[in-house]
């Protein structure tokens, strides 16, 4: 009996005469037959990881996708448990490794190193894929935005190596794999991957089934085309004839794509197939001109965007699967026959998320609760695969402002911290050597850097402190949190506020009409002008001491009292700089920079507030009162989705939450009116329809209106914190009837139950007995 992988060390290895910057990316495929006399009884472990993406099979099944998305210095492979898939006599492993070259920018969501390879032994055979190319980049339509992924694919089935993951194909003209190695002899280098276990569950592939047929054109009816995604029906195509078909799915979701058809015709006069992805169909517009989104699923005035997947079949029986994941809630395929028909016998789709245990739950009888919901359940699952996505559809980066809105949206649902833990790591080690850390990351290239999303990655960490206690994590970081905190203070200018930053940084705050400075180019966007006018932004200064307040904490629960100190006297300073130079006599409210007469912003207000800048709690309810209620009167930049959570974090602060609800809660509602199934990423930047940093509702049900709130023993007891670790404060009067049951202790059978109905009683319930604060309001 051989074994299927090297038993002496694995060695990195590769296609030969591979040139690697002659596209941005490019396919391999692998394989590695071998004998078994018998299927072991016992578990057979293989690990394996590529540089960059790879799918691995077993006789013809699929058993491993990845690597999981990281860094080159924790660089993740799988563990498979492969005894399942072996049979006695021959048996394949087959791999088809996606390689994104490090000479081209490529997929800005994946990491690659210098080398690419996949980790085996030198006993397989490799071939390079001719029959699959990447969209080059100028086949992305530029009336989107940029190209951030650049995974869409131009197939021609006649070029594949059809079969060859089955044990039965002939790989005899196939080269053998050769041995790439980043070192020398008697070189003291090192791979440039440093080989880590994958720290979370593998994604989820689930089949499912497209919902129904929106529109089509061309001889077969929408019947026919609904019976072959619904019930699995043949499709007949007729030769010389030309098909369009919209097909949806309820709500926006993330799958693979599997179609399959027959054609049987001459090659010469093979049809072609497009598949364009699309999120919503939204009015046209050209190139140059704002995008303006209504109704989502109003095809009469509408039409779809999105990138095109083409695939053109071989004869027989043709099965296409892109190799990545999409986007879609509408799919429109357009197929143009040849001279020969064609035969289409499948199309549906594997859903795929990051598999989180959902706990919490609610039930009620009101539309707008259970939409709200519902719409944040499902955004907040289409950005959770690898890592933390800002979103699916565009970029499927890991931005920190993002993540640490996602990363509390989810200790709301469920116990699993595994996916925040990884993406606090992973920021953690993109450290600069001013201190601050990377903006989105994992990424392949030295991007942009946006200041203040270091600062949110400071409160992931108090965050978790908060729900879980977890000492050694905190000391773990506690040093990256000085070294972002020093950026901001070396910025302190001589009014004692924040100032300008580095010419390689964005002072990017918000999404904002008209937050825009004329020759500032990219940088000038979504920036308080007073920034550049004034040299000092106020929001800069305040998300600063907002953190400190955060950071003292951090710096008690280890004990590390001094400093602790030393970061509420920098809070301290802060604020009154801000009060001395920023506020405006004249209307009560805080300018966006110093002297910046009339320039007033809702996200200045806010910070104000949660920073400890009010000196009383009438103070704050006085400057949140005019900040939501009459933020137009004041000519108020207003606060995007994102930027509403905090604003909602304010009012709860200020005492005004439920007098404020319906006027925080009408962005959403609005969203809801236009048939959305996922949130916008924001109202002035109408790009993605799914951003989970605008999922704000599902927190606000769970924390506001239950009202119950997640804090740790440890965390409470360190700190000294009066109450009990459950505490419920639910909010009657915004909603006529509700029963929830949120996560409150360490486990996902941790559960605090609260009900009412409409002149009823509330009831108060934990799953084990544990002792509850209820407040009643």
């Amino acid at each position: 009996m051989t074994t299927p992988f090297a038993a002496a060390g694995a060695e990195w290895i590769w296609v030969p005469a591979f040139d690697d910057a002659a596209f941005p990316a490019q396919f391999v495929s692998l394989r590695r037959t071998f004998q078994l006399d018998q299927v072991p009884e016992q578990d057979v472990l293989l690990h394996v990881s590529a540089d960059t993406r790879y799918r691995l099979y077993l006789n013809g099944q699929s058993i491993s996708f990845g690597p999981c998305k990281s860094y080159a210095a924790r660089w993740n492979y799988e563990t498979v448990n492969i005894t399942p898939y072996l049979t006695k006599g021959l048996n394949t492993l087959a791999a088809r490794v996606l390689r994104f070259s490090s000479s081209h920018p490529g997929c800005f969501s994946m990491v690659r190193t210098a080398l690419p390879g996949i980790k085996t032994d030198a006993s397989w055979k490799a071939k390079l894929d001719v029959g699959v190319r990447m969209a080059d980049e100028s086949e992305w339509d530029y009336r989107l935005g940029p190209s951030f992924l650049n995974l869409n694919e131009r197939a021609d089935g006649e070029l594949l190596d059809r079969g060859y993951a089955q044990p039965e194909f002939d790989d005899s003209a196939w080269a053998a794999a050769i041995v790439i190695r980043a070192t020398g002899k008697m070189s003291p280098m090192l791979d440039p991957r440093r080989l880590t276990p994958r720290q979370i569950p593998s994604l989820s592939e689930d089949a499912a089934k497209f919902d129904g047929v929106v529109t089509s054109s061309g001889p077969n009816t929408s019947e026919e085309w609904t019976s072959l995604i619904l019930e699995g029906k043949s499709l007949s195509l007729a030769s010389n004839s030309t098909h369009t078909v919209d097909i949806e799915v309820k709500a926006l979701t993330t799958g693979f794509l599997d179609f399959a058809c027959q054609f049987d015709g001459d090659i010469q006069a093979r049809p072609e197939i497009e598949f364009l992805c699309s999120e919503c169909y939204e009015p046209a517009f050209e190139m140059g001109q704002p995008r303006r989104k209504g109704d989502r699923t109003d095809f009469r005035n509408g039409t779809l965007y999105g990138p095109v997947d083409i695939y053109k079949p071989h004869v027989g029986l043709n099965q296409y699967s892109p190799f990545w994941f999409r986007t879609f809630r509408y799919i429109r395929i357009t197929i143009k026959t040849g001279t020969e028909p064609l035969d289409v016998s499948k199309f549906s789709y594997r859903s795929t998320y990051y598999p989180l245990n959902v706990a919490t739950t609610i039930q009620t009888s009101s539309p707008l609760i259970n939409n709200l919901w519902d719409i944040s359940l499902n955004t907040i699952k289409n950005c959770l695969h690898e890592t933390y996505e800002d979103c699916p559809f565009y970029e499927q980066s890991q931005f920190s402002m993002d993540s640490r809105s996602q990363i509390l949206f989810t200790y709301l649902l469920s116990r699993d911290d595994r996916l925040a833990r990884k993406t606090m790591h992973e920021f953690y080690a993109s450290r600069r050597d001013d201190g601050l850390i990377e903006t989105h990351y994992p990424n392949p290239a030295r991007c942009i850097n946006i200041p203040t999303f270091s600062l949110f990655w400071v409160l992931m960490v108090y965050d978790h402190m908060v729900h879980f206690g977890d000492e050694r994590l905190v000391k773990e970081y506690l040093g990256a949190i000085d070294g972002v905190l020093n950026y901001f203070d070396r910025r302190i200018t001589e009014l004692g506020l924040v100032g300008q930053f580095d010419g390689d940084c964005w002072a990017f705050v918000d999404w904002i009409d008209g937050w825009i400075s004329p020759g500032k180019g990219f940088l000038g966007m979504a920036v308080p002008p007073a920034y550049y006018k004034t040299g000092s932004a106020t929001f800069h200064s305040l998300i600063y001491a907002y953190t400190l307040l955060k950071a003292s904490e951090l710096c008690k629960f280890v004990g590390r009292n001094d400093t602790a100190k030393e970061y509420i006297d920098r809070q301290q300073s802060i604020v009154q700089a801000v009060r001395g130079q920023c506020f405006d006599e004249s209307t009560g409210l805080f300018l966006d920079g110093p002297k910046a007469a009339g320039q007033f912003s809702q996200h200045v207000q806010t910070f104000a507030v949660l920073s400890g800048c009010l000196e009383t709690n009438d103070a704050a309810r006085e400057l949140m009162s005019k900040t939501i209620s009459r933020h137009e009167e004041y000519s108020m930049a207003k606060a995007s989705f994102a930027m509403g959570f905090y604003l909602f974090r304010a009012a709860s602060e200020a005492g005004i939450y439920e007098e404020s609800w319906p006027t925080l809660i009408q962005p959403w509602q609005k969203m809801i009116s236009q048939n959305l199934t996922t949130w916008a990423e924001s109202e002035s930047s109408v790009r993605s329809d799914c951003h989970a940093w605008s999922a704000t509702p599902l927190y606000e049900i769970g924390t506001e209106i239950l009202g119950v709130k997640q804090r740790s023993k440890e965390y409470l007891k360190r700190l000294g914190k009066e109450g009990t670790e459950i505490m419920v404060a639910p909010r009657r009067a915004l909603v006529e009837d509700i029963s929830g049951s949120v996560l409150v202790g360490d486990e996902e059978n941790d559960l605090v139950s609260i009900k009412w109905g409409k002149g009823s009683d509330m009831r108060v319930e934990t799953s084990k007995g544990q002792e509850v604060s209820v407040i009643v309001r």
